[in-house]
């Protein structure tokens, strides 16, 4: 009985050793132009194992135009503004001479991930188990174009 006892015990040890909880940053970045205006896109994932903690984007575009960029404002505003009172969701857009900033940080950690599912059922293809895989922000984030380190 007592043998029973320390091989359930090492084989605990062995499984809790190598379950491995990295934590890290990945970083995602696109940059592209089309005509006068200049995208850049930059979305960084921390994580701990396969699970996000936060994403903070950068969204910026540049342009000489200034009702392209209140015509973008307006639009990332109208995208963002259902998740304003969700907390644990920040998001600011702001027009700076000719560069128009998204800036939006999202701590899935914390965040009642049943209200991003309300707001828009699309999130629900990546919140499985309550829970943001990393591998999903980078096929999502790859799909449009950006390279990830």
């Amino acid at each position: 009985m007592k043998r029973i006892g320390i091989i359930l015990f090492a084989s605990l040890l062995l499984v809790v050793g190598c379950t491995s909880k990295e934590s890290g940053t990945l970083t995602c970045t696109r940059t592209a132009k089309q005509g006068n205006i200049e995208v850049s896109l930059n979305y960084k994932i921390a994580y701990t194992g396969e699970y996000v903690n936060t994403i903070e984007t950068t969204e910026i575009v540049k342009s000489e135009d200034q009702n392209t960029l209140n015509l973008y404002k307006t639009q990332l505003e109208n995208v963002y503004d259902p998740y304003k009172s969700i907390d644990y969701y920040e998001n600011e857009v702001t027009i700076e001479g000719d560069t128009l900033t998204s800036k939006t940080k999202i701590d899935y950690e914390h965040i009642n991930v049943d209200d991003l599912i309300e707001i828009d059922s699309a999130n629900e293809q990546i919140l499985k188990d309550g829970k943001a895989r990393v591998s999903d922000f980078r096929s999502m984030y790859e799909s449009i174009g950006a390279s990830c380190k």
